[in-house]
């Protein structure tokens, strides 16, 4: 049994535990590159980047590069992608070109279609609910671009959902810094309703934030891809998967 195996089961062990006493438990997961793969969301973005006629026209020597292209797990947006494919930073006016096309696509309902379910995700979160744990999936996508989306794929991979004990949080408005929205979430929480509570997050920014702000909520790391903007706590547990055997 792998390290991130062991962990999950504990997990699960806590919740069993927690609900044969009558105190409840709350699970906490974010959606991008936590539960869901994005990386193919990003491919299909950029695919479709090189078949708009538009940009075959004005950057004919650049779209050669595309048959090039492999989104990666590890990939945080596309400049990965791009630069393995041999597109570097020397055309100014084509990499501003397809970050605009990029953003207006991936922070959409449209794309959130090709976003895969990493291993052992729906299964496992599928445990944590029927143990009698309360799930939310606390996302810093929006309403207003993502809403109708993140609901629709959430159900179509089978992750429970039912708005009572399985429940979808997203933040009101886009401009809402990510950090703040889901630490605030944490903190508006009925004093006392959960004796446990975990929360499980790629992005060391938020998980820095909110730790310092409530450290009695349970981190695990899941370990993806990030921002680079900060680098986890060491002491954190983290897992690779949400496999429960061995593997």
């Amino acid at each position: 049994m792998t390290q991130s195996s062991h962990l999950l089961r504990q997990i699960l062990v806590k919740i069993a535990a927690l609900q044969s006493q009558g105190r409840k438990s709350l699970a906490v997961f974010d959606l991008d590159s936590t539960l869901f793969d994005v990386s193919p969301r990003l491919q299909q973005i950029l695919m479709d980047f090189a078949a708009f006629p538009l940009h075959k026209k004005l950057f004919a020597d650049q779209i050669q590069h595309f048959k090039n292209i492999r989104t990666e797990r590890k990939d945080w947006g596309i400049k990965n992608a791009l630069e393995r494919a041999g597109l570097d930073k020397h055309h100014p006016e084509f990499l501003a070109a397809v970050r605009d096309f990029w953003i207006e696509r991936f922070f959409s309902n449209e794309y959130l279609q090709f976003d895969l379910p990493y291993d052992g995700a729906v299964e496992y979160v599928t445990k944590v609910a029927n143990l009698g744990a309360d799930v939310v999936y606390l996302t810093g996508r929006d309403v207003q671009r993502m809403g109708a989306g993140s609901a629709l794929i959430l159900k179509k991979w089978g992750f429970p959902l039912d708005d009572i004990q399985t429940q979808l949080v997203l933040k009101p408005h886009k401009d809402l810094d990510d950090a703040e929205f889901k630490t605030n979430w944490f903190a508006s929480l009925p004093t006392n309703k959960f004796t446990d509570i975990w929360f499980f997050e790629n992005e060391p920014v938020n998980i820095l934030h909110l730790r310092e702000q409530l450290p009695h909520v349970n981190i695990i790391f899941f370990e993806s891809t990030h921002a680079g903007k900060a680098m986890p706590p060491e002491d954190i547990p983290a897992i690779l998967h949400f496999l429960m055997g061995d593997d």
